[in-house]
């Protein structure tokens, strides 16, 4: 009966520094979005995207950015093509997210020559942004 004990205690033990012993594991965060056009010379137009992050590079406080070195990944389909974060004017520097205490607040990502602007949720761009299968970051 000792000896079982001791082996109990010895499984849990072992359990106990496995579990203790590895850092928790980063857990890729993807959002859809859909945009709206409804001003200016692209008026009635609709594309799609995604991008992915890694939700431990954010601690939920604050404003906050990453970028492509954190592991943002971009995706968007223009005019029947699709665009990555490789293909932003300015990359690997952009394209960038900007979180709010934990909560997205615009995607920084520009595929035009032209000059950077910001057109994420600006009037008469609506932003519909939705977690894949219902993901939060839990911050």
């Amino acid at each position: 009966m000792i000896q079982n004990y001791i082996s109990g205690i010895a499984i849990l033990t072992s359990t106990m520094i496995v579990i203790n012993g590895y850092p928790s594991l980063a857990k890729p965060i993807t959002y859809d979005f859909t945009v709206k056009v409804s001003e200016g010379s692209l008026a009635g137009n609709t594309y799609q995207g995604s991008f992915s992050y890694d939700d431990e590079k954010i601690s939920g406080v604050g404003k906050e950015e990453i970028g492509v070195i954190d592991g943002l990944t971009v995706k968007m389909n223009f005019f029947g093509k699709d665009y990555t974060e490789e293909d932003d004017r300015d990359y690997p520097v952009f394209p960038r997210l900007i979180f709010e205490d934990g909560k997205v607040q615009q995607l920084d990502f520009w595929i035009e020559s032209n000059e950077r602007r910001v057109w994420w949720g600006t009037p008469g761009w609506e932003v519909e942004l939705s977690p894949r299968n219902s993901q939060t970051t839990g911050i």
